[in-house]
């Protein structure tokens, strides 16, 4: 929106007012002031929305990892007061502008993230009260506006919800027999609100979201579940959290063989092609229920995932929501990619979201590890680098036997060493060791970095300089040489 300040010498606050002439600071005082009423009045506006509901579904959803939550709260409180009128204008506005935020989420889907439950994070239970509470505002949101298409999947979508409440997060044997009959009946009932709203005139992407979940309640046959798919991308290819739905409905657990998740990934995000393609293959990869750490999660490539989650920043900027979800698949991920997630997780800082990691010191571990194993990564690609150049390749043969000799130092006949050992070393310009790896758990690994150690605070020059400093070097190395040796 822009805003235009008036110019005309007949207008604005200080038009009739010649005590501006005496006064000019008073006089732009008031225009400010004059301003600053306006804005604030514009901006809260659209859909007569309140300073309070604006302020909250536009924080800053590249910094504040609370954003999304506070969007989404924001809408629940709507639905509370009964604002339906004002909901159906933010839905129709979203939809028709496919508006995002932030990262590519949609704001549509934000919208009904917050009409879902009856409670929001972090509470994280409802009582029977609160469910029967909530059922009736959106009832009465259906009745008040029965052309509302929002109210109606809406609805559906608590019912699937009211659903999962009855069974619970338990596996299938600890269901008891009243729950799995509240799932059928709750799921049926959402199946029949959307089937309604099915006749609506307008159409709705997520309508297709919610009747996937059905299909994945009801246990449809993949195939039926894949045209239903199909029909919604269709509609709207750009709506990914459709595909999130049929990707965990294909895997093994579910409905689906091994791979079957994975190719229908690929399948579509190379169907789109190019970044489009790379960025919707990140967001239905980053959807937590896809992976748990569990032998049965899908084999994805963390490659394509960091490649849809840098095209999606260039287009659609920093999200804090995002870089929690991908830091928590490149963790997760096997293989995943220890250099990626430590980038990822500085980036974060504090700003961790709880119902991606569940627990702080789960956040916490894994930033740790993380950044660990980044280094460690980092250090062997390195040497790994310099070992393929010819001037390596020399460099390395000009130290391995001063290095040999420093090994068999610590060689004891009978010391139980075999099989090969990798050392890292990093030697300084005039051919100090300024650091090391050695990789083994042993008496003579530990001995030979302490004396690696020893060098180096000693500042001592026990190798010749190397083609540029810092220089990672690797030498792989056998203990039977060196045992060999210590036996004679």
């Amino acid at each position: 929106m822009t805003f235009k300040i008036p110019i005309h010498a007949n207008s604005g606050p200080c038009a009739k007012d010649l005590r501006c002439l005496a006064a000019p600071k008073n006089c732009l005082l008031t225009l400010f002031l004059a301003l600053a009423s306006g804005l604030a009045a514009a901006v809260t506006q659209p859909c007569n929305l309140t300073a309070a509901e604006f302020t909250s579904m536009n924080g800053d959803f590249s910094a504040d990892v609370h954003a999304v939550r506070n969007y989404e709260s924001a809408m629940a409180g709507m639905l509370k007061a009964e604002k339906f009128e004002q909901l159906d204008c933010l839905a129709d506005h979203a939809r028709s502008g496919k508006e995002r935020l932030p990262g590519g989420a949609w704001k549509l889907y934000l919208l009904y993230g917050g009409l879902w439950d009856p409670v929001q994070y972090p509470v994280t239970h409802a009582t029977r009260e609160d469910w029967n509470a909530h059922l009736q505002h959106l009832q009465s949101w259906v009745t008040a506006r029965p052309q509302s298409v929002t109210a109606r999947i809406a609805l559906a979508r608590a019912y699937l919800n009211y659903a999962y409440d009855a069974r619970g997060e338990g596996t299938a044997g600890t269901v008891s027999e009243t729950g799995w009959r509240l799932f059928g009946q709750r799921t049926a009932e959402a199946k029949r609100i959307l089937e309604e709203a099915s006749a609506l005139p307008t159409k709705c992407p997520e309508w297709y979201f919610a009747m996937l979940l059905v299909a994945q309640n009801q246990s449809w046959e993949p195939e039926q579940a894949r045209a239903l798919f199909d029909e919604a991308f269709k509609l709207e290819p750009g709506y990914f959290y459709d595909a999130r739905i049929l990707a965990n409905y294909l895997l093994p657990k579910w409905s689906g063989a091994e791979g079957d998740t994975e190719k229908f990934i690929q399948e579509i995000a190379d169907r789109i092609a190019g970044e489009q393609g790379d960025i919707f293959y990140f967001q239905v990869a980053i959807a937590p229920h896809l992976f748990c750490g569990c032998p049965g999660d899908p084999h994805l490539s963390m490659a394509r995932i960091e490649r849809g989650f840098e095209a999606t920043e260039k287009q659609y900027g920093v999200s804090m929501m995002n870089l929690n979800k991908v830091a928590l698949a490149a963790v997760r991920t096997n293989p995943g990619d220890p250099i990626f997630a430590d980038k990822v997780l500085t980036r974060i800082g504090e700003q961790w979201d709880e119902e991606t990691w569940t627990e702080k010191k789960d956040f916490d571990t894994a930033k740790s590890f993380s950044a660990f194993m980044a280094k460690r990564l980092t250090i062997e690609i390195a040497a790994d680098t310099n070992m393929q150049t010819p001037e390596g390749l020399r460099y390395k043969a000009s130290i391995e036997k001063p290095y040999k000799e420093l090994v068999q130092q610590c060689v004891q006949p009978g010391g139980g060493d075999t099989g090969k050992f990798k050392s890292l070393i990093d030697i300084g310009a005039k051919g100090a060791v300024e650091d090391s790896r050695i990789y083994g758990r042993s008496a003579a690994t530990h001995c030979i970095y302490e004396k690696l150690r020893a060098l180096q605070q000693q500042k001592a020059i026990p190798f010749p300089p190397p083609p540029q400093a810092p220089y990672w070097v690797r030498i792989d190395l056998d203990w039977a040489e060196f045992t060999a040796v210590a036996a004679n």
